[in-house]
């Protein structure tokens, strides 16, 4: 995968989705929900499987529904496949969807014209080719997370996911339309960590919240010290000073 984030993705791209329909990216892009992007093929006959089963495992147990929070798009790099095998993929992998939404929320594309294949390749970074050894395509497994507005803004690279990665890169890829307060702290102390593939902790974003709370501290300190400065000066006015008598009664 070729580092793309930020790059928008070209919504006059048409395929062909699993109902035989047209498929435009323009009906999404712009639109109200963050996409997830799966590019592969359907006969892939390991790599792609295994994607699509990480990807659901995580989904699975994610509080968010497909439709209604966000929407999945597969992609086949294969312009040999059509509408039909995109069809029994779907209903496949849907029957494993524990969250209600796939049906509508979830469409499983291809096209004969290999340019608009290249074309959405090309644009989000993901490299394939034929490898005629293997009667196979060599590919990468990867997930792609567009926000509305049809920009790419995170990719987690691999087979399997972790729910707590694929809930912040939806969160992150929604704007702030969705998730909690804490899904925005946690986007706010963590940082993308492109060699691990997840959200963590990195060696700055530490040092920042360090430099934070020792700010704070610091603040807490000073206000503790003028708070007691202040008790004390109130006190000495209150106590009558040292070696002096009240005035007696004439």
């Amino acid at each position: 995968m070729l580092d793309k984030i930020g790059m928008k993705l070209d919504p006059e791209l048409t395929f062909i989705d699993e109902r035989n329909y047209p498929f435009r990216f323009g009906q999404v892009f712009p639109g109200d929900r963050p996409v997830v992007l799966v590019p592969g093929y359907y006969a892939c006959p390991d790599m792609c499987g295994q994607v699509i089963h990480g990807m659901l495992d995580a989904l699975n147990a994610v509080e968010l529904s497909p439709g209604n929070d966000y929407l999945i798009v597969n992609v086949s790099i294969d312009p040999r496949e059509t509408a039909e095998t995109a069809k029994e993929r779907k209903q496949k992998f849907l029957a494993l969807m524990t969250r209600v939404g796939g049906e509508d929320g979830w469409r499983f594309l291809t096209t004969p014209q290999e340019s608009e294949i290249k074309k959405l390749t090309e644009s989000v970074g993901f490299r394939y080719f034929w490898a005629e050894h293997d009667n196979r395509y060599a590919h990468p497994g990867a997930l792609l997370f567009f926000t509305p507005q049809g920009v790419l803004s995170r990719v987690l690279t691999g087979t399997t996911f972790d729910a707590a990665d694929v809930r912040l890169a939806i969160v992150e890829a929604s704007a702030g339309k969705l998730g909690t307060f804490w899904d925005e702290v946690r986007l706010n102390c963590l940082t993308f960590d492109d060699r691990t593939g997840s959200y963590a902790l990195l060696g700055m974003t530490v040092m920042r919240i360090g430099g934070v709370l020792t700010i704070l501290v610091i603040l807490a300190m000073i206000a503790l010290m003028l708070r007691r400065e202040r008790e004390r000066a109130r006190t000495a006015i209150q106590t009558p000073a040292e070696g002096t008598q009240a005035p007696s009664a004439s």
